[in-house]
């Protein structure tokens, strides 16, 4: 990372040079160093709209560990499609990719939060209940998104992809944090 700001410093100071030069040779009447000084001035705004875009997506990091190899492989691969929702968002995949990312989405979650229920439930979880009732509610909040989407389209995929976002590692960071002592004490690793 700091490889890159010293490039990027010395990429600006190069450009700025060059347009001193260009305004020297041609002078201000000619349009060729404005157009440089354009340039050089764009160039942090697109980097920082690419840092945006770039910083909207999921990075996994051991602070989404809930200790339990099997619940963190499915917390990652969540990451993953949430990831590939961004990207339809941000890249304007059309909808075939949309729709195929987002019922990916959906089934996957679906298919984790009944292996993480069944896997409380089998050790008998004090907290099971609270715990189901919150991955209810977010099943209903995702149908209810899946409709809309049926209803609105695209424009309602960033909505979604902030929601599961949050959601998803609020729940992993708090909720799902609360049944991993539990479990690694009965031998869950």
């Amino acid at each position: 990372m700091q490889n890159k700001k010293i490039l990027l410093a010395v990429i600006l100071v190069l450009l700025a040079a060059a347009d001193v030069l260009v305004f020297m040779a041609m002078g201000a009447a000619s349009p060729a160093p404005w157009l440089l000084l354009v340039g050089l001035l764009l160039v942090p705004l697109l980097l920082r709209s690419k840092a945006t875009k770039c910083d909207s997506f999921l990075v996994w990091d051991e602070d989404l560990s809930v200790g339990i190899e099997a619940m963190d492989r499915d917390h990652k691969k969540l990451l993953n499609l949430i990831n590939n929702l961004r990207a339809a968002v941000l890249c304007n995949t059309g909808e075939a990719f949309e729709r195929r990312n987002l019922e990916d989405l959906v089934e996957y979650t679906k298919e984790h939060l009944q292996r993480e229920e069944e896997l409380l439930r089998q050790h008998e979880f004090p907290n099971y209940e609270g715990h189901k009732a919150q991955h209810d509610q977010m099943i209903s909040y995702v149908n209810t998104y899946v409709r809309r989407y049926d209803e609105q389209g695209r424009k309602i995929l960033p909505e979604v992809a902030d929601y599961l976002t949050l959601w998803l590692t609020d729940h992993i960071k708090v909720t799902d944090k609360q049944y991993s002592a539990y479990l690694n004490e009965r031998g869950v690793t």
